[in-house]
C-alpha cells in the first residue's frame, strides 16, 4: 500500500486542498499589508486630536523626506527638522515610506534619468547597471555607511538625482500639506460641532492640550 502511494504520488484530495490553500495565504498577506497601512498612516490619521497644522506638517516633512532625502539619511533628517519646528514625528516617519526596499532602485532611476533630461545631457547609465550600483547604498547598515555609498556615484549622478528629488520633494510636500490640512480641518470641524463650540475654540485646545502633555507623535 506504501508503494503504491509513492507511485501515484500525492491523493487528488491532497492536491485540490494545497490549490486551495493558495487564495488564503495570498489573502492574508493582502490583509497584513492592509493592517500595516491601516495602522500606520491611516488609523493615526484618522483619529488624530492634533491641530491641523501639526498632522500637515507631519505629511509635508514624511513627503519631502521620503521623495527628496536619500535612503538612509531620512530619520537623519527627520530629527535634524523635528529641532528646527514642531510636526507629527509619528506621520512623518510613516509617510518617508513612500520611499521604501521596494520602490528605490525604480524611483531613483527615474531620478536620474529626468535629471538628466532637465539638465539637457544624455541618460547613459542603463537601468540594470543602475540597480548594482545602488546595492550598496540598500544593504548599507549605517548611516555614514549608506551616505558615502551614495556620494561614490559621484557628483554628476548627484546633481541629475537632486534636481528631480528636490522638486519632487518639495512639489509633494506642499501639496500633502494643503491636503492634510484640509482633511483635518473639516474633521476638527465635524467635532467642534458635535461638541457644541466653535473650530477656532476647538484647535486652541487642542494646541493647549499639546502644550501641557506630550502625546505620541509630538
Amino acid at each position: 500500500m506504501t508503494e503504491s502511494k509513492k507511485e501515484f504520488g500525492e491523493s487528488p484530495e491532497k492536491k485540490v486542498g494545497k490549490v486551495a490553500a493558495r487564495p488564503k495565504t495570498e489573502r492574508a498577506k493582502s490583509n497584513g499589508r492592509w493592517n500595516i497601512l491601516r495602522k500606520y498612516f491611516f488609523d493615526p490619521f484618522v483619529s488624530s486630536n492634533n491641530p491641523p497644522w501639526f498632522d500637515a506638517r507631519g505629511i509635508a516633512v514624511g513627503l519631502f523626506v521620503g521623495f527628496g532625502i536619500p535612503i538612509g539619511a531620512q530619520l537623519m533628517c527627520l530629527g535634524l527638522l523635528r529641532g528646527l519646528f514642531r510636526y507629527n514625528m509619528l506621520m512623518a516617519f510613516a509617510f518617508t515610506w513612500v520611499n521604501n526596499p521596494i520602490s528605490v532602485i525604480p524611483m531613483y532611476y527615474g531620478y536620474y534619468y529626468l535629471g538628466s533630461k532637465l539638465l539637457g545631457r544624455p541618460a547613459i547609465m542603463s537601468a540594470s547597471d543602475f540597480q548594482d550600483l545602488m546595492s550598496p547604498i540598500i544593504h548599507a547598515n549605517y548611516f555614514w555607511e549608506s551616505v558615502h555609498s551614495f556620494l561614490y556615484l559621484g557628483w554628476d549622478f548627484v546633481i541629475r538625482w537632486s534636481v528631480t528629488a528636490l522638486t519632487i520633494g518639495l512639489t509633494t510636500g506642499v501639496a500633502g500639506y494643503a491636503i492634510g490640512h484640509y482633511i483635518q480641518k473639516e474633521h476638527c470641524r465635524r467635532k467642534a460641532k458635535e461638541l457644541g463650540i466653535t473650530y477656532e475654540k476647538l484647535v486652541d485646545k487642542l494646541a493647549q492640550g499639546m502644550r501641557t502633555k506630550s502625546p505620541p507623535g509630538t
